[in-house]
């Protein structure tokens, strides 16, 4: 990587359930994880099934700076399950080598680190959360904070939004949050992440209103990326039978409109039904192409340099 590359690896693009098997080679049957990176640290998006590959290559590339492990931070959206799945096996965390930093909302009253704690209890996990032996420090992600990692070994810092930080570097990352109620049942976190001038929004489990989500929108303007829900077919979303209203997710045309109005540059479709295999979405993406011409549909694999 040169000194200010940032770069987005897609790892899990799934949502609700992972859908291993052929029909979803292309695009592939992980659930949400993503992966940004600078030079001298790894930000993950979400800990879904993809973040058990990703650990697997973290390894695998046993990256130094100045003699130590690459500092790994995850941010949480959210805590169902197709988010923090693959958490339990995510193989750096089981080696003293490495610091991981966890950060993610207090939900329904619960601490980020309560709430995973209670995920992996013995009855639904055969380890528990302390066995995750790297060094580990997991906190609330407050709406009115900003999280600054440094392009460094450094740990992560939070700080209050207002707090005037003078001494971000160009490569360093700043992330802020945006509560979204727009997903059962105590809602989600939207995140933007600003380095090297450049601006990522991730904006998954996110369910879309008529005219757009001012709030989103707003969160979203001129952003160079965002990734977005777009989970439901239009016919799937309003079917009067099996209506998908309420779920908390988005259509294409949902999406398409948000990255419209923000005026971003590229958007990325997200947190794919498990029941759209590779032909299907082709054709969500071809259907996004007439509504917003710089998209795609999220791929495992996929990469995105800025």
């Amino acid at each position: 990587m040169q000194h200010n590359d940032l770069l987005i690896r897609f790892w899990g693009v799934r949502g609700s359930f992972p859908v291993p098997g052929p029909e979803t080679v292309r695009y592939g049957g992980n659930t949400s994880c993503i992966e940004i990176r600078n030079k001298k640290h790894i930000l993950i998006l979400d800990a879904g099934t993809g973040i058990i590959p990703l650990g697997e290559k973290v390894l695998r590339e046993n990256i130094l700076v100045n003699g130590d492990k690459l500092p790994i931070t995850v941010l949480l959206s959210h805590t169902h399950h197709d988010h923090i799945q693959g958490l339990p096996f995510f193989k750096p965390a089981y080696s003293d080598s490495y610091a991981m930093y966890v950060f993610g909302p207090s939900l329904l009253g619960r601490d980020i680190e309560t709430s995973l704690i209670h995920s992996m209890e013995p009855e639904y996990c055969p380890v528990k959360l302390k066995d995750l032996s790297a060094e580990k420090i997991i906190r609330n992600f407050q709406p009115d904070e900003k999280l600054v990692i440094r392009n460094s070994i450094y740990h992560p810092q939070l700080f209050k939004q207002e707090t005037d930080v003078d001494d971000i570097g160009h490569s360093d990352m700043v992330i802020t949050s945006l509560k979204s109620s727009a997903h059962p049942t105590d809602g989600v976190y939207v995140y933007k992440i600003k380095a090297n001038e450049k601006t990522i929004v991730y904006s998954t489990d996110i369910e879309g209103i008529p005219g757009g989500d001012v709030e989103i929108i707003e969160f979203a303007k001129d952003a160079d990326v965002l990734i977005h829900d777009a989970q439901y077919l239009a016919e799937e979303y309003s079917c009067p039978q099996y209506s998908k209203a309420g779920y908390g997710h988005s259509t294409l045309e949902m999406a398409c409109e948000v990255a419209a109005k923000a005026g971003v540059k590229q958007l990325i479709l997200y947190h794919h039904d498990p029941s759209h295999n590779d032909q299907i979405m082709d054709n969500i993406e071809q259907q996004a192409k007439r509504l917003f011409p710089n998209v795609s549909a999220g791929k495992e694999g996929m990469e995105i340099w800025l």
